[in-house]
């Protein structure tokens, strides 16, 4: 029989795609599981079950939106959009009697569908949302946390668009007869009726003059402030003329995107004009004046491409980036101006709508519109020009149709930047990223219900979750915790101790997990909102269970006599290097972490560091380790190093 040692798998490249079982040439496998469930990879290697969810709120509504707003580095909520109104969260605690209402939200006009279809930006104690249907608006927090407004955004002055209302067989004359700039002008069209109450707002052109028109009289006749004097002021042909409307109202859509980019406000993706992008005035936010040539002036640029590009992404990056249902965009100028700008075209994939980009690591990463393939964003010097290269590619099957995602910039606990992929199956695939390390990594969380939708407020995850509790479907709203070994979970400190755990209404009737004083207790099932432990303790925990799950891929490894993949194997022993770990089980052998004697008895038990052998028996040809956790207690697994015997070798 040949025998050899396995090099110690630590993990880095995550869990892969299970088409990669005959890739055994590729330095991923060698790295890589072919399962990690519930467990995050960590920068420095290996693997560590992931934070529990503790419980913030139940929601009644099955439709959420989760916002992050941030007013300074120590005020930071987590906003709750459902159908109609918006519930604010500080440091998980909602916030009661809004505005002295007696109501614990603000009314919002935006329905459960619509919440699923709105953009947003932040500026200071201002959120912008937009939505095509509606005037973009604005929430600010005000002086206090219950402190909150909703209103329509108004603008100085609109950006103007000439839809052309049947008005080229027409001509136009001017009154009086020899206006200078400042005048107030009457404009009436012959043969023609272009004028609606729409016009109001826009601008007039036609033999060199400019009128920005301010009133309506009929559809023949409008008034206006000369902006520019005419070299004839007298029968314009409607042929030379433009007659420019605002190009937002109820008729023709709203801005659908919106981002904050050099000092100015961007927007784009109107209901009629998809694909253009307006710029405000810089440094003046609300104003979209078209200028006459300064630098500052506001900007309108519509991308004319081979396809239908519409515009559903803005972000703000090295340079404006622009992501289109056909393809990723930027804007090469540093700083934009009016005379110059224009938009390259860099990458043909198209972004998924629902779910918006978002700065990761320096790149900027987004799901491509067929809803499979996660792409990061990036500029390359090498090129000069961005790449969209597929993160995703060895572990495509974690991502199924996205409904939401957000970033995490690690926090005290763990290191390296994490990505949070929520499905439409309720699941979540976790991305580590720390690119100077050469680092990335996918996991897989699950729980016992569906996860909806994430937010990362600051540090915190959180998730909207829907439950199947004593036979019914509830919603809650949950945060990652590092502190916590259960999901929906309630954490107590009595003082003295006691037996009793309180505020467990959410989990009436179903069976739960309990940690007291770090020790697994007995299951108990909540009642009233309550449940009594065997015997008293300071800090308790309860909250329902999950299992971790962290599975090799098969064993191939190359002996003196050559490749073993067609031969059938075993492993004589698996030495798992541990770190604080407890309660592990090595394809369903208990491993031992408890010593004896009389100091550990009646003392909560400590995680072990350090190597754990466990023999195994069997002759297999897909030979697999398959690491388990059932209760709720840490486990850091930093690699496995495996004995490997052949059968003939």
């Amino acid at each position: 029989m040949a025998k050899a040692t396995a090099s110690q798998a630590s993990f880095i490249a995550g869990e892969l795609d299970p088409r990669l079982a005959a890739r055994i040439d590729t330095d991923s496998y060698t790295k890589g599981a072919e399962t990690l469930t519930n467990v995050i990879c960590l920068g420095q290697g290996g693997v560590k079950r992931r934070p529990g969810m503790k419980y913030i709120d139940t929601v009644t509504e099955s439709e959420v939106r989760l916002v992050k707003f941030e007013f300074n580095i120590t005020q930071t909520y987590l906003l709750v959009f459902v159908d109609s109104k918006m519930y604010v969260y500080m440091d998980g605690v909602l916030q009661t009697n809004i505005n002295g209402s007696g109501n614990d939200y603000l009314v919002t006009p935006y329905n459960s569908t619509e919440i699923k279809e709105m953009t947003w930006t932040q500026s200071a104690d201002t959120l912008i949302i937009c939505h095509n249907d509606y005037v973009p608006r604005k929430i600010v927090r005000g002086a206090t946390d219950t402190t909150w407004s909703i209103s329509n955004m108004t603008f100085t002055y609109y950006p103007t668009f000439d839809f052309n209302r049947n008005y080229d067989a027409g001509s136009f004359t001017v009154s009086p007869s020899d206006p200078v700039v400042g005048d107030t002008v009457t404009i009436t069209c012959s043969g023609a009726t272009p004028v609606t109450t729409q016009h109001v707002g826009g601008m007039f052109e036609g033999n060199d003059g400019i009128v920005r028109i301010t009133g309506y009289t009929s559809t023949t006749v409008f008034t206006g402030t000369l902006l520019q004097e005419f070299t004839n002021n007298n029968a314009i042909d409607g042929i030379d003329a433009s007659l420019e409307e605002p190009v937002w109202s109820a008729t023709h859509g709203y801005p659908g995107a919106v981002t904050f980019h050099e000092s100015r406000l961007w927007l784009s993706n109107s209901t009629a004009r998809p694909q253009t992008l307006w710029g405000s005035v810089t440094g003046d936010f609300f104003n979209f004046d078209r200028g006459f040539g300064d630098a500052t002036d506001s900007i309108d640029i519509t991308m004319d491409t081979d396809q239908v590009n519409a515009i559903y992404h803005l972000v703000s990056g090295r340079h404006l980036q622009i992501f289109t249902s056909g393809g990723e965009f930027f804007i090469p100028d540093r700083p934009i101006k009016p005379e110059s700008v224009g938009v390259l075209r860099q990458t043909r994939f198209g972004v998924l709508k629902a779910v918006p980009p978002i700065n990761v690591d320096g790149a900027t990463m987004f799901i491509q519109r067929n809803g499979k393939q996660v792409r990061e964003y990036l500029y390359t010097y090498t090129e000069n020009s961005y790449v969209s290269t597929e993160v995703n590619l060895l572990a495509p099957h974690l991502i199924n149709s996205p409904v939401a995602m957000a970033s995490q910039t690690g926090d005290v606990d763990n290191e390296g930047n994490y990505l949070y992929i929520v499905n439409a199956d309720g699941t979540v695939a976790v991305f580590i990223t720390n690119r100077a390390e050469s680092v990335t990594a996918w996991t897989r969380f699950i729980t016992s219900g569906e996860i909806k939708d994430v937010s990362v407020v600051e540090d915190v995850v959180y998730f909207h979750v829907k439950r199947t509790i004593n036979g019914s479907t509830v919603y809650t709203i949950e945060a990652l915790d590092n502190n916590t070994y259960t999901d929906s979970a309630v954490h107590v400190v009595n003082s003295p101790a006691s037996a009793t755990v309180t505020g467990l209404d959410h989990l009436n009737g179903e069976e739960c997990r309990v940690r007291a004083d770090s020790s697994v207790m007995d299951n108990a099932t909540p009642a009233s909102g309550s449940i009594t432990l065997a015997r008293t303790a300071t800090n308790i925990e309860v909250g329902l269970n999950y299992d971790l799950e962290v599975k090799t891929m098969p064993v191939n490894i190359t002996f003196a006599s050559g490749p073993i993949n067609a031969t059938k194997r075993r492993i004589l022993r698996v030495s798992a290097q541990l770190y604080e770990a407890n309660g592990i089980k090595i394809n369903g052998k208990a491993v031992t972490d408890k010593g004896f004697g009389t100091g550990v008895l009646n003392v909560a038990p400590t995680g072990f560091t350090g190597i754990k052998t466990v023999p195994m028996l069997g002759y297999s040809k897909t030979t697999q380790v398959t690491v388990t956790q059932s209760d709720p207690t840490p486990m850091t697994l930093l690699g496995l190093t495996l004995e490997i015997q052949a059968q003939g070798g």
